[in-house]
């Protein structure tokens, strides 16, 4: 008794701790919680800016091999004191201000490394822009997931209650049939050893569904307490092509995690060449104009000086450290070759996985609807044998359930169809919105 009391009193709580403080929300589909998670969620806010920043790269590689510019410009006052002559002059103080300016122009005709480096860049920015793709594929999925999560959570408590229902009548016509002598005492404490664990369970299935809530907000920064349902309009649809293989090929072309690796190879690839460039020689166009207006013991003094022509540098040595970055960068490149042969190894096993979950979750779908179906026969069955007193309370609560656990996983097996279909085309690169949107279509 009290324990049936204590846990009523914390369904009860559970209730409240929902309630309070929270501004209730129309009902939400899975398309409008990710177009909230796109909006609020930190990691494709994270991916967002990296991606920006690594966009810079190509115009400032670019930069490199356009005209450069400087203007300089100096004024002082100066105090020059002088002992002696100079040309015939007598030595004495001279209070006098100088000023000038300089314009200095130059334009790369060879620098290998700036033509390297620009190549690099633009590898940088394709990878950056695969990286930010593959963010917002996996946000597709985080969503879904933390969707159906909360959703399987409200049916775990849905058929929770309706289980303690169910076992609580159970145990009502276990007292009476004790009362006029058709059943032991030893049947009354098992019915209500079960309704009490059906109590335990049910306060479980409560704070599960809290925890999956919050986790949502997490992505969304919104409390939902009413998401659309999954209706029975689900179609059960098996991937095309019906082939592993064939998903597996696709997947080496599109993967975009896969791509991104291949991106990362090629770059560190193109940092041997820079490094090596460090070798060449380097020629520019250069051009300079000078103005200088100055003093002195001699008197005031105006200066131009107007140069062009071309600067030609050549290293000899500087200390080994070309040939050891050099060997660095090949060491950097067998490193990136190795790190995409294991994503290529990743990738085939997660399109193998994820193509035969599909096609294992549409058969554990319908065997579970036949699970059900046989399950609701067995306990109309063990309930009408407990009226004939053919069967025992116990054989009712195990058929009880045995129901209620197979709907539950049948519910279950329906989001996880959903969720590996989605991640069958995340592995191979083509997850889009229009899949949301076409799960939308089956909610309620």
């Amino acid at each position: 008794m009290y324990l049936r009391t204590l846990s009523r009193s914390l369904i009860v709580l559970f209730s409240v701790l929902w309630t309070a403080n929270i501004t209730p929300v129309s009902a939400k589909g899975l398309f409008d919680v990710y177009s909230l998670a796109k909006q609020h969620d930190a990691d494709i806010q994270i991916a967002e800016s990296r991606y920006q920043a690594e966009a810079q790269k190509k115009p400032i590689a670019r930069a490199n091999l356009l005209p450069q510019a400087n203007l300089s410009a100096s004024a002082a006052d100066n105090r020059q004191k002088t002992r002696g002559r100079m040309f015939g002059i007598p030595g004495r103080p001279v209070d006098f201000n100088s000023h000038g300016y300089s314009l200095n122009l130059s334009q790369a005709l060879y620098h290998r490394d700036f033509y390297v480096q620009f190549r690099q860049a633009k590898n940088s920015v394709a990878k950056a822009r695969v990286d930010l793709d593959a963010a917002h594929q996996a946000l597709i999925v985080r969503t879904a997931v933390a969707y159906f999560n909360v959703l399987a959570a409200q049916d775990a408590v849905t058929f929770k209650e309706s289980e303690k229902k169910a076992i609580g009548r159970q145990l009502e016509q276990a007292k009476q049939h004790f009362q006029v002598g058709l059943i032991a005492k030893t049947d009354v404490h098992e019915t209500q050893a079960s309704y009490d664990l059906a109590v335990v369970e049910e306060i479980e299935a409560l704070n599960t569904l809290e925890i999956s809530k919050a986790a949502l907000e997490v992505i969304i920064t919104e409390r939902l307490d009413h998401l659309y349902t999954l209706s029975n309009r689900v179609e059960l649809v098996s991937p095309d092509p019906n082939n592993a293989e064939d998903w597996v090929t696709k997947g080496l072309q599109q993967n975009l995690t896969l791509l991104s690796s291949e991106y990362a190879s090629k770059i560190a690839q193109q940092e041997i060449k820079l490094q090596q460039s460090r070798y060449h020689p380097t020629l520019d166009i250069v051009s300079s104009y000078s103005y200088a207006d100055t003093g002195g013991l001699s008197g005031p003094r105006k200066t131009e000086d107007t140069r062009m022509g071309l600067e030609l540098n050549l290293p000899i040595f500087q200390g080994g450290r070309t040939y050891y970055t050099t060997k660095q960068a090949h060491h950097n490149a067998n490193l990136a070759k190795n790190e995409y042969e294991k994503v290529r190894r990743q990738t085939i096993q997660d399109v193998r996985d994820a193509y035969l979950n599909v096609i294992s979750g549409i058969s554990r779908v319908k065997a579970l609807a036949t699970a059900v179906e046989s399950n609701e026969a067995a306990t109309r069955a063990d309930e009408a044998g407990f009226q004939a007193g053919t069967r025992t309370s116990v054989d009712v609560l195990l058929a009880v359930q045995d129901t209620f656990r197979a709907k539950q996983d049948h519910a279950r097996a329906r989001y996880d169809y959903l969720l590996h279909t989605l991640k069958l085309k995340q592995a191979t690169g083509t997850l889009s919105v229009d899949d949301l949107l076409k799960i939308d279509d089956w909610l309620n």
